[in-house]
C-alpha cells in the first residue's frame, strides 16, 4: 500500500524481484474511496505487506488522496472481511511515524504531537483520539491496535516515534535485504527472535519490532473484536466482561468508538459498588485528559451508555464542555471539533440568538458550527436569514445558504417570498439552490437572467446523464463559482472521485477569493466526499 513514498517498494523490487516474488500495488492510481474494500474482495493473498505513508491514526500521503484508517483495518480484521491482506502476511512493514508506539513518552509533548497532526489537515477530534492512543494511559496503544489487526503475523516492523522518510529508509532496507540473501528462506524460518539484521540497519532511528501475540494476548483481542461485532448480543457480552473484570480503562477507546452501537444499558445489572468503581475510572480518565475536549466527551458518552448518568445530566455536562471549547481559541480546528460533538448530540438545543451573535463576532469560522445541528430553531434561522440578505462579508451569505440547506420549511415561505423580491438575480438563483424542495415550482422564473442560472436549469433537467453539461457550466462561469454553486454540480455526479474533481476545479480557479474569504475555503473542504481530499483542502485553507 503506497500512500506516500514509493522508495521502500522500489527497494524491495530491485532487491528480491529475481527471487520469484510478485509485487502487487493495492492502492490504485485513481482516487477511488472504495479501494481498500475492493483490494480485500479481490482474493489477493499477501506473504508480506508493506504500507508506506505518513501516519496519524490513518496512513496518507502528500500527493495522493487515498487514505487507510486504522479503525477501518480494525473492523475488517475483526470481521474477517480482508483475510488475504490482514491475516495472511507473515511480516508487515508499517513505514510511518508512531506505528508501533507504546504509550511511553518520547521527545514530544501531547500538545506538540496534536499540532503535528493538525498541521497535516487531520481534524482535531480525530487527532485527540490518536494522541490519546499515543500518550495517555487508557485504551490500547498503537502497537496493540496494529497487533490486533495483524494478529496472525509473525512480525510487525515500524517505529516507536518519528520515523525516517522513504528516501532515507530505502538505503537501509537495501543493505538489509542484501545481508539476508534469500528472502524466501528468511520468511520460511522466521522466528520469535529479534530481527538483528533489520535492527542493525535502523539503529539510528526509532525502529521497533513487535510479535503481535506477545504484544496483545488472545483474550484481549477477542474482547476487542467482540465490541466491533455486528451482533448486539456479542457486543453486550463483551461489555459485561469488560465491566465485571474492571477493564474499562484498558478498553476505553474501544468502548468510545463503539458506543453508538451498544444498545443495551447495564444499569439493571450493575450493583452500587461496581457503578461507583466505573464512575471513578471514567472520572479519572476525564481528569487526566482535561485539555482534550473530545476525550472528555467520550467519557460522557460511555458513562451514559453504561447507565451511570441520565440523559439530562449528560446534556448539561456536554453543554458545559462546549462552553469550555467556545472559551478557547476558535480557530477552524476547534470549530471542527465542536462540530464533531454537535453531530453526536441530536438532543442538544441550539444556542440563543445573543450567544450566536457574540460568537460570530469572535470567530469568522463560528457560523460553520450551525451546520452541525440536526435542527435549527427560529433564533438560528433569524440569524442566518440576516446573513443571507445583509452579509458583512461575502462568505457569510455563502455559509448561511449552505447551513440552511435541508432546513427550509413551509413556515419559511413568508421570509423567502420577501427575499425573492430582490432584483439580485444571483441571490435569487442561490436561494433556489439552497431551498430547492420548496422552490421547485418556481425554478423556471428563478433560474433566468444569467448564463449560469440557465446552465443550472439545464443541468437539473439532465441530471447526472450529461456530465459534460455540468462540467461546461463550471468552465464557462469560473468567476461566479461559490461553494454552494460548486456543490450543486458536484452533487449531480454519482462518481465521488469525479465529484471531488469538480470541487478541486472550483478551488483552482478561485484560490485568491477563497483565501481572502477563508471561512468559505473551509466550507469547500467540508463538501469534499473523499477523506484525503478533505485533509488536503483543509491544509490549503490553513497554509496557503
Amino acid at each position: 500500500m503506497t500512500l506516500n513514498s514509493s522508495d521502500e517498494l522500489e527497494t524491495f523490487k530491485k532487491s528480491i524481484s529475481t527471487q520469484g516474488f510478485n509485487f502487487i500495488e493495492l492502492v490504485p492510481d485513481t482516487k477511488d474511496p472504495l479501494w481498500f474494500k475492493k483490494a480485500c474482495d479481490s482474493g489477493i493473498q499477501c506473504d508480506v505487506l508493506l504500507i508506506s505513508g505518513h501516519f496519524g491514526g490513518l496512513f496518507f500521503g502528500e500527493g495522493t488522496s487515498q487514505t487507510i484508517g486504522i479503525a477501518e483495518m480494525e473492523q475488517a480484521s475483526c470481521r474477517n472481511t480482508c483475510p488475504g491482506i490482514l491475516q495472511n502476511p507473515r511480516e508487515v512493514y508499517l513505514m510511518g511515524c508512531n506505528t508501533l508506539a507504546t504509550q511511553t513518552k518520547d521527545h514530544r509533548t501531547i500538545d506538540q504531537y496534536l499540532n503535528v497532526l493538525i498541521e497535516d489537515g487531520i481534524p482535531l477530534d480525530f487527532a485527540e483520539q490518536v494522541a490519546a492512543s499515543r500518550y495517555t494511559q487508557q485504551g490500547f496503544s498503537l502497537e496493540k491496535r496494529f497487533s490486533a489487526i495483524f494478529n496472525n503475523s509473525k512480525k510487525l516492523y515500524g517505529f516507536s516515534s518519528t520515523g525516517p522518510l522513504g528516501a532515507s529508509a530505502a538505503p537501509l532496507l537495501r543493505r538489509y535485504l542484501n545481508d539476508i540473501g534469500s528472502y524466501d528462506s528468511h520468511l520460511k524460518y522466521l522466528s520469535d527472535a529479534p530481527n538483528a539484521a533489520l535492527q542493525r540497519e535502523f539503529k539510528d532511528t526509532n525502529y521497533r519490532e513487535t510479535i503481535p501475540t506477545k504484544a496483545l494476548d488472545a483474550g484481549s483481542r477477542q474482547l476487542f473484536c467482540q465490541l466491533r461485532s455486528e451482533d448486539s448480543k456479542t457486543q453486550t457480552q463483551a461489555l459485561r466482561t469488560i465491566v465485571s473484570d474492571k477493564k474499562v480503562t484498558g478498553f476505553f477507546d474501544s468502548l468510545a468508538s463503539q458506543v453508538s452501537q451498544i444498545k443495551a444499558s447495564l444499569t439493571d445489572l450493575l450493583d452500587p459498588s461496581t457503578k461507583n468503581s466505573l464512575s471513578q475510572s471514567l472520572n479519572k480518565i476525564a481528569a487526566d485528559n482535561r485539555n482534550l475536549i473530545t476525550i472528555q466527551h467520550e467519557v460522557l458518552q460511555v458513562s451514559s451508555s453504561l447507565g451511570l448518568i441520565d440523559n439530562t445530566t449528560k446534556l448539561r455536562r456536554v453543554t458545559q464542555l462546549l462552553d469550555q471549547a467556545y472559551s478557547q481559541d476558535l480557530n477552524y480546528s476547534k470549530i471542527s471539533q465542536i462540530c464533531g460533538i454537535l453531530k453526536q448530540e441530536p438532543d442538544l438545543q441550539n444556542l440563543s440568538l445573543d450567544k450566536i451573535t457574540t460568537l460570530s463576532s469572535v470567530s469568522p469560522y463560528f457560523m460553520l458550527t450551525l451546520a452541525c445541528y440536526p435542527t435549527l430553531n427560529e433564533d438560528t434561522k433569524s440569524f442566518l436569514f440576516d446573513k443571507i440578505m445583509n452579509p458583512q462579508q461575502p462568505y457569510e451569505r455563502t455559509i448561511a445558504l449552505q447551513v440552511m440547506k435541508g432546513h427550509w420549511s413551509q413556515q419559511d415561505m413568508g421570509w423567502i417570498s420577501g427575499a425573492l423580491g430582490t432584483r439580485d438575480q444571483n441571490l435569487r438563483m442561490r436561494l433556489y439552490l439552497s431551498a430547492r424542495d420548496l422552490l421547485k415550482p418556481y425554478r423556471a422564473s428563478l433560474l433566468a437572467g444569467s448564463n449560469l442560472a440557465a446552465c443550472i436549469l439545464k443541468s437539473e433537467n439532465e441530471g447526472a446523464k450529461e456530465l459534460g453539461t455540468n462540467w461546461g457550466c463550471l468552465t464557462e462561469n469560473q468567476s461566479d463559482l461559490t461553494v454552494d454553486i460548486c456543490d450543486h454540480f458536484a452533487n449531480l455526479n454519482d462518481d465521488p472521485e469525479n465529484a471531488d474533481d469538480m470541487r478541486w476545479y472550483c478551488w483552482s480557479n478561485n484560490k485568491t477569493r477563497l483565501l481572502n474569504q477563508r471561512p468559505e475555503c473551509y466550507a469547500l473542504a467540508s463538501t469534499m466526499g473523499i477523506r484525503g481530499n478533505q485533509m488536503k483542502q483543509v491544509w490549503n485553507c490553513s497554509h496557503r
